[in-house]
């Protein structure tokens, strides 16, 4: 049986896409001085300090490709996977229907301010597991059903750190990490998420093993 989806009216959005914004403002920040500390240079975004603007300028097309795989990957996944609707209505409760603008500043604040702690100044001063570890752990789900979602940051956050270090620089990670929240957040607040119905227990075959 196919999967419906839940047609209830999200609320309207009690998170301010500025609130958020000034937060992932002060994540920012917090990465920048700590890389600026650690590594006495202002220049968070190269690995390579060697680094010219060409490899600058095409690398954020690998993050790009990565985040719309990511994307799809877990769209193919909701049907089969009852964290996903869950995290989706989490998420819509919370969100609301915020503007295309809204949605454009949350997925940028959000991939410049994590990605410059956790790939910038975190992955130099730590490595890639740590790093991944923490960045989990604040993908924490209210609920005990939405522990995959932790799981699948992890996940994700070793492959940012993986394509930080092979390119050298923040640009792919970056452009990985806008891609995959801007389409997740206008999914998730312009779709109502799927009902996924739970599968039958299967009948015990009568006396004599007839079908």
């Amino acid at each position: 049986m196919g999967s419906v989806r839940d047609s209830a009216t999200p609320r309207p959005s009690p998170a301010q896409a500025s609130t958020v914004a000034t937060f992932y403002a002060v994540v920012f920040l917090v990465g920048f001085f700590w890389h600026g500390a650690a590594q006495e240079t202002n220049d968070v975004w190269r690995v390579d300090p060697e680094q010219g603007l060409v490899a600058l300028l095409w690398t954020p097309l690998i993050g790009v490709g990565f985040g719309l795989a990511v994307v799809k990957g877990f769209r193919a996944l909701e049907a089969r996977m009852s964290w996903l609707p869950a995290l989706h209505r989490e998420f819509r409760d919370l969100l609301g229907e915020p503007t295309i603008r809204e949605l454009l500043v949350l997925a940028f604040a959000s991939s410049i301010g994590e990605e410059v702690l956790f790939r910038g100044a975190m992955l130099d001063a730590w490595g890639p597991w740590i790093s991944s570890l923490v960045f989990a752990a604040l993908h924490v789900g209210p609920k005990r059903e939405l522990w995959p979602w932790t799981l699948s940051s992890l996940l994700l956050g070793l492959c940012l750190a993986a394509l930080t270090l092979w390119t050298g620089n923040l640009g792919a990670a970056v452009a990985a990490h806008f891609v995959i929240n801007l389409l997740n957040l206008y999914y998730i607040t312009r779709r109502p998420p799927l009902v996924v119905p739970r599968p039958r227990e299967s009948a015990s075959p009568p006396p004599g093993g007839a079908l």
